[in-house]
């Protein structure tokens, strides 16, 4: 309960992230491993005084950023969608959940960066990256 950008800013739980985003929040399957956030083989971000285990990770569509060089999250590029000031990057990786497509909005002289790639890379904002129980879905406080 709350307004909608405060909401939106800081879901208490996977359910509450999913109701409010266009595009909807990006939701992947994660483990925390001794302070690392791993989804699927790469170490995307270090959480401090998260228990170790599976996890699942939240990422609004404006949390990515697009990292060619040294980007932390691989993804395999679908398309690229020129929405004006901003570009939307569909990209897929195996652990995501649910709908598969990734949507990731990024400047638009950013995105020139990724045409003609097969894969992106991109690093993450951690103000828009959140970690939700596996089991109850709960969000989960961290410190990077």
């Amino acid at each position: 309960i709350g307004k909608p950008q405060d909401v939106y800013d800081n879901p208490n739980n996977l359910f509450v992230a999913k109701f409010l985003g266009t595009p909807p929040i990006n939701v992947f399957e994660g483990d925390v491993k001794n302070g690392s956030l791993y989804i699927g083989q790469e170490v995307v971000m270090n959480v401090k005084n998260v228990r170790d285990g599976k996890v699942y990770v939240g990422i609004r569509s404006e949390g990515f950023i697009l990292n060619m060089n040294d980007g932390v999250l691989s993804c395999k590029l679908s398309d690229i969608q020129v929405m004006g000031r901003d570009t939307s990057i569909v990209s897929t990786n195996d652990a995501s959940v649910g709908n598969a497509k990734i949507r990731s909005i990024i400047s638009a002289e950013t995105a020139q960066e990724a045409r003609g790639s097969e894969v992106v890379k991109f690093s993450l904002n951690p103000k828009k990256v959140f970690l939700f129980d596996y089991e109850s879905e709960e969000r989960l406080s961290y410190e990077v």
